[in-house]
């Protein structure tokens, strides 16, 4: 690939990297359908006001969304893990990265809002914190259990 600035944020494997542009491609296609039938049902049939915020909001979300569940359930994040031992110990890896990464969201979250005085404001903190900390895990390990039966599934042939 010519080196651009964009170059600089894609990874360094040719293969994931092409895979990571196929990502990115499809997303964008599938935005630009979706807003050509937002504009359509808006100019033609029912005027939605949906205000513009919102919609720059909904269009970023859905494009960093796609990508990350893409690139999650196709199983090209982890080329390096092909045996049991490899699967373990990055299985293992992900866990303490889930958990530093909970610790971290109660740390920051709690600046923001203030030390808790009750129980409900505690669990205001706690709740979202480790929503997000399971959610990070689960992305996580189907993408490592993905590339793990991938890159088996390859030297076995």
């Amino acid at each position: 690939m010519e080196k651009t600035w964009i170059a600089n944020l894609l990874p360094t494997d040719e293969y994931r990297e092409k895979r990571f542009l196929y990502f990115v491609a499809e997303s964008v296609f599938i935005l630009g359908i979706m807003l050509s039938l937002y504009l359509s049902v808006d100019l033609f049939f029912v005027a939605l006001d949906v205000p513009g915020n919102l919609l720059a909001l909904f269009s970023l979300g859905f494009l960093s969304i796609y990508i990350v569940l893409r690139s999650t359930l196709t199983g090209i994040e982890f080329s390096q893990v092909a045996t049991s031992k490899n699967f373990k110990a990055e299985k293992r890896s992900k866990v303490y990265g889930a958990l530093r990464f909970w610790i971290i969201s109660i740390i920051v979250y709690g600046l923001f809002k203030g030390i808790p005085s009750n129980l409900e404001e505690a669990l205001d903190i706690l709740g979202p914190s480790t929503l997000a900390a399971i959610f990070l895990f689960i992305l996580s390990y189907l993408s490592l259990r993905k590339s793990y039966n991938k890159n088996k599934e390859l030297l076995d042939d």
